[in-house]
C-alpha cells in the first residue's frame, strides 16, 4: 500500500532588491542569500547608491567610478541579477527630497516584494541614510501622488537588514544557510578588484577572510556551517508570519 505523505510545498517565485550604499556592500552582506534566491526562481535586483568616487589611494575620482561600476556590473553579471547604479558621490547620501525621489523610482523599477539593506547604525552616513531613505522610499513609492520618472507600485515590500561591518549591535533573528552558495559570493566579492586592494593598502584588512570569518560565526549560531544573517524591520505594513528568505 502506497503511504501519503505531506505534499511538498511549492515556491511562489519573488522579486528581491538588494540596495547597499555602495559598490560592493551588497557582496559583504547577502550575497550567499541572493544566490539562495536564484537558486529558487526568485527574481534578483541589486542597486547602489554610490558610485565610490573615493574609495582610491592613487586613482582620479572619475577612473576609479569606472573601474567600480564594472566590478558592480561583472558581480551582478555573474550571479544573474539586474544592476541599478544609482550614482550619487560618496559621502552624497543625504536625506532630502530629491534621494527620496530617487530612491523610491528605484524600488518601482524594480517592484520588489522584499528589500535587503543596511542596519540602521551601520558605519557612517551613507551606509545609515541608505537605510532612512529605503524605509521612506518604500512607503512613498506606493503612494501616486509622489511623483518620480515611474508609476506607484501596489504594495510595500518586506525589508530585511544585513548586518553591519564588524557586526556592532546586530543580533540576527533570521539567518540563511550560505554553505551551498558561498563559492557565488567569493567570486562576487573577487569582482571588486579595486577595493580588495583599497581595504588592504588603507587598513590591513583581508576581505575574504573577514567575509568568512563572519561567516562561520552566524553559522555557529545557527548550527551550519556558514550563514548570514538578518533582522527584519518590523513596523506597520512590514511584517510577515515565518520568513520569506530561502
Amino acid at each position: 500500500m502506497k503511504k501519503k505523505g505531506l505534499a511538498k510545498k511549492t515556491h511562489t517565485p519573488l522579486r528581491i532588491l538588494a540596495i547597499g550604499a555602495h559598490p560592493d556592500d551588497v557582496e559583504f552582506c547577502c550575497a550567499g542569500t541572493l544566490a539562495r534566491c536564484i537558486e529558487r526562481g526568485d527574481q534578483v535586483t541589486i542597486a547602489f547608491a554610490c558610485n565610490g568616487n573615493s574609495a582610491s589611494m592613487d586613482r582620479g575620482p572619475e577612473e576609479i567610478i569606472k573601474i567600480r561600476s564594472r566590478e558592480a556590473s561583472n558581480a551582478a553579471r555573474f550571479l544573474g541579477a539586474d544592476l541599478i547604479q544609482m550614482g550619487l558621490p560618496d559621502f552624497g547620501v543625504d536625506v532630502n527630497m530629491q534621494t527620496k525621489q530617487l530612491f523610491a523610482d528605484t524600488i518601482r523599477q524594480a517592484a520588489p516584494d522584499v528589500i535587503l539593506t543596511h542596519f540602521h547604525t551601520d558605519y557612517g552616513s551613507d551606509h545609515n541614510n541608505t537605510f532612512v531613505l529605503v524605509r521612506d522610499a518604500a512607503l512613498a513609492a506606493t503612494v501616486g501622488n509622489f511623483r518620480t520618472s515611474r508609476p506607484a507600485v501596489s504594495k510595500s515590500p518586506l525589508i530585511y537588514m544585513f548586518e553591519p561591518l564588524a557586526g556592532y549591535g546586530f543580533q540576527p533573528e533570521v539567518y540563511v544557510d550560505i554553505t551551498g552558495s558561498w563559492s557565488t559570493k567569493v567570486k562576487m566579492l573577487n569582482c571588486h578588484k579595486s577595493q580588495r586592494e583599497w581595504f588592504l593598502r588603507r587598513g590591513g584588512m583581508d576581505v575574504s577572510d573577514y567575509m568568512e570569518v563572519v561567516a562561520r560565526f552566524r553559522g555557529y549560531q545557527s548550527g551550519v556551517k556558514l550563514a548570514e544573517g538578518f533582522i527584519p524591520l518590523k513596523n506597520w505594513a512590514n511584517i510577515a508570519t515565518g520568513s520569506v528568505l530561502p
